[in-house]
């Protein structure tokens, strides 16, 4: 079976078998109908035709390798049929003078060069070429969107490893710090913030290597993310978090949500946590997810801008077009508070 997605780059055995079965094929259709309707013997015919053959194969591989690689790519259609046509008639001139030197006629006329004989000629050598050429075109356009799609799943992938790589690091710091004076005091959280802040390094760095997760592992995430975030403000920070609809079985790309929470900790309660508390709803169907965040931020963030072109954030909306599309919308707002609201269609 012949693989049209493969590239092939050199002229393997395998390879040159194919293209002998093919030429042979028509050495054979032509051989066997001229032998049947016109005078002269089987072997003739044959002959005749693997004659005209050293004109057709050049010709259908000029046009299959070099004019339509060249010309179609820059969308230059008039040359390239210009091209197409002049070839086919230097084609068709071969064809005429073999055709004078090794009739199949034995009258001893002589044939004109301007007849329809010449015409045939001319129309045939286009014909046979067509075939290499659109199964050349096809299997560059099949490799061209593999290719793409590789790059496409190679950047998601890119930007998802730059998404780990951005778990804030006094995050980590902090967090750490603030079990290591909880481990002192003799503290009996100590050891199931531990176990938190390990889920969440385990889950970033082992198990979003995935197209799609399930998001009740994402929301589980988010939870130990503000659980370990507490332990930072403690009973000051004033938070919210509700979530409606089933989350089983409902799956989506990794690491979508959390820059948003991270973000919102961020340029929230890390700048003023006395005045600063945080919104977050989840609603969840068949059909879609909402997720809607919002954070009271300073003075010198919402006039700064640093918000909205984030790195954090864009990487976030290169991923959700890349991923959804046409199934998502993203609108950010930040005036007083930081909004955002995100909606994916499954």
């Amino acid at each position: 079976m012949i693989e049209l997605d493969k590239n092939y780059n050199k002229w393997t055995l395998e390879r040159i078998s194919r293209h002998m079965v093919y030429w042979g094929f028509w050495l054979s259709f032509y051989g066997i109908v001229n032998g049947s309707f016109y005078e002269g013997n089987y072997a003739d015919w044959f002959f005749y035709e693997i004659l005209f053959m050293t004109v057709k194969i050049p010709y259908s591989y000029y046009l299959a390798y070099r004019l339509f690689p060249l010309y179609l790519p820059r969308s230059q259609y008039i040359k390239l049929a210009l091209l197409v046509a002049f070839y086919a008639f230097v084609g068709m001139v071969i064809l005429y003078f073999l055709d004078q030197l090794f009739p199949m006629e034995k009258s001893g006329k002589t044939q004109e060069f301007l007849s329809s004989r010449t015409l045939y000629m001319f129309i045939d050598l286009i014909y046979i070429a067509s075939p290499v050429v659109a199964i050349k075109l096809i299997q560059q356009n099949i490799f061209q969107t593999r290719a793409n799609e590789r790059l496409k799943s190679e950047k998601v992938q890119a930007e998802l490893q730059n998404l780990k790589n951005q778990l804030q690091p006094h995050f980590l710091f902090n967090t750490l710090n603030n079990i290591y004076s909880m481990v002192l005091s003799g503290d009996q959280f100590a050891s199931g913030s531990i176990l938190k802040l390990s889920d969440i390094l385990s889950y970033i760095l082992y198990e979003c290597n995935v197209e799609q997760t399930l998001l009740s592992k994402e929301v589980n995430l988010i939870k130990n993310y503000i659980d370990l975030e507490k332990l930072r403000y403690g009973g000051r920070l004033d938070l919210y978090f509700d979530i409606q609809g089933s989350l089983d079985g409902v799956f989506m790309a990794p690491l979508l949500l959390m820059p948003f929470v991270e973000n919102a900790f961020k340029h929230g309660p890390s700048k003023d946590v006395k005045n600063s508390w945080i919104r977050i709803y989840l609603f969840v169907n068949e059909e879609e997810l909402v997720f809607m965040i919002e954070n009271k931020i300073s003075q010198e963030d919402s006039h700064s801008g640093s918000i909205k072109s984030g790195i954090g954030l864009q990487n976030v909306k290169k991923r959700l077009t890349l991923l959804y599309p046409d199934n998502h919308e993203l609108v950010i707002n930040a005036r007083d508070t930081f909004l955002v609201r995100l909606n994916i269609k499954f």
